[in-house]
């Protein structure tokens, strides 16, 4: 069983001390060490609750000394803090195996929730942690239902496709852009279903490397490779009899999509380096933001795989087409984070309800979340209405012949340099390229993956285009990807 310390590893004493100083602030026993070796060495007799990783100052290898902590202590969220706010780092570390980034110095407050969340996407194992209790027990509330689904009659419509399959074990596919609430449906069928005292577990899909997903869905056998150093259970073998979330399918490597079909098909699968079948009673229910169906086209996920998921299909409506929803969801998230950061309850004006009607909510759900958490923080409207004013806001082009504004854009691009029409064509390109890039990561509040998806690009191609931009020097909130 996991014991109530937090392990705090980092190079630096001084820093080291301060992280430990806020571990003990929200109520737990800690162990600190000064390097990551040091801290693999204690897991297996330590079981954590949690891991704090400081890396600032820490040694080299220090993600892939992360990857093989996290490997050895899959249910333990592991936190990384950084001075800098870089979101780069802050890819690299999630992409490690950190359940979230946080920037020093730290609030009680803020890592008690950091590792909250984290246990939530281990799977929210009620004997991991009483705040996971708590949120299992709040998500079983007669009132999380009713302001999921009758705030809209769209939403109702979904509320009676969720209460038919409920009842079955029957797996389902979830289909809605980002922050939509596929995940809060989820845990809705769940808590409907004759397995609600039973786990509800959660892996994203997108959030872990092939190898460490692998792992990470069906576990591994001591000695499966380097780092392995005891037998880890997979989250398909801790969602027995309960109900098992795959979020962000449509990320699935095409290697796991197989193991993934036979487990569908007959419920047994092998452990990474293992020998022996394991069972596993899981009720199946997948997520998604793509479109699986052109995904098959294209020849990224497997066609099998589609049809055996794809036997009820609930699609979530955007909130833009289910604005009378707002107003409900507005009061229900100024409840809850006065309640979280001890805070007077901020006057909505009906100016601002007004732009909160208006606005397009590209962030949906989540976006109006996060809005409404930072007008409790701050306590101001005008900074929240500004925010509304600058984001509907679009680039202008005045692209006609003898437009004003072109002839100031072909001089601004030669610098004052005579260039040819091809330079300042490259030019005029390459800025109105950049400003199309910088708009849609504002739109989605800088998460990456999802601008290449808009924008039909890989990765990889952003990133560089991103680079090319100028565009790298933007600080995020750590969870941009």
């Amino acid at each position: 069983m996991a014991s109530d310390t937090v392990l705090v590893i980092g190079t630096n004493l001084t820093d080291r001390d301060v992280l430990t100083r806020t571990v003990k602030d929200i109520g737990h026993p800690v162990l600190a060490v000064g390097s990551l070796q040091d801290g693999l060495a204690l897991l297996s007799s330590l079981r954590p609750k949690a891991i704090l990783v400081d890396l600032d100052d820490t040694e080299a290898g220090a993600l892939d000394l992360i990857q093989q902590i996290r490997l050895e202590s899959l249910e333990a969220p592991l936190v990384a803090v950084s001075s800098t706010n870089d979101s780069a780092l802050a890819v690299k570390a999630v992409r490690a195996g950190a359940c979230d980034f946080l920037v020093k110095p730290l609030l009680p407050q803020t890592l008690r929730e950091a590792i909250k969340r984290g246990f939530a996407q281990n799977g929210g194992n009620p004997a991991l942690s009483a705040a996971s209790t708590s949120v299992a027990e709040s998500d079983r509330s007669s009132h999380n239902l009713e302001l999921l689904f009758r705030g809209s009659e769209r939403m109702h419509a979904v509320e009676d496709i969720v209460r038919r399959a409920a009842d079955t074990n029957v797996t389902v596919l979830i289909n809605g852009e980002s922050g939509v609430g596929k995940e809060m449906v989820a845990r809705a069928i769940h808590q409907i279903s004759g397995r609600l005292d039973k786990p509800f577990v959660k892996v994203n899909c997108a959030s872990l490397p092939a190898e460490l997903l692998e792992s990470e869905l069906f576990g591994h056998e001591k000695g499966a490779f380097t780092g392995a150093h005891r037998r880890k259970p997979g989250k398909f073998e801790l969602a027995h009899q309960g109900t098992f979330l795959l979020d962000e399918i449509g990320e699935m490597p095409l290697s796991l999509q197989a193991k993934l079909l036979h487990v569908i098909q007959d419920g047994k699968f092998f452990s990474v380096g293992g020998t022996e079948l394991i069972s596993a009673d899981v009720r199946l229910i997948a997520a998604t933001n793509r479109n699986l169906a052109a995904l098959v086209t294209s020849g990224q996920f497997r066609e099998d795989l589609y049809y055996r998921l794809n036997v009820v299909t609930i699609p979530i409506p955007p909130l833009r087409t289910r604005r009378e929803e707002i107003p409900a969801l507005t009061q229900h998230f100024l409840s809850k984070f006065c309640l979280q950061y001890n805070r007077e309850m901020p006057a909505i004006s009906s100016e601002t309800m007004r732009l909160f009607q208006e606005y397009s909510w590209p962030g949906n759900v989540r976006e109006l979340e996060n809005m409404i958490r930072r007008l409790v923080v701050l306590q101001s409207e005008a900074l929240v209405q500004e925010e509304i004013a600058l984001r509907t806001e679009k680039p202008q082009y005045d692209m006609t012949p003898h437009g004003p504004g072109l002839a100031k854009s072909a001089a601004a691009l030669r610098g004052g340099r005579d260039l040819g029409l091809k330079d300042i064509a490259k030019k005029a390109a390459m800025a109105a390229e950049a400003a199309a890039i910088k708009d849609v990561l504002e739109r989605v509040r800088w998460n990456r993956a999802e601008t290449a998806r808009l924008l039909k690009i890989s990765y990889k191609a952003l990133l560089y285009k991103i680079r090319q931009c100028g565009l790298d020097g933007h600080k995020t909130d750590g969870r941009g990807k």
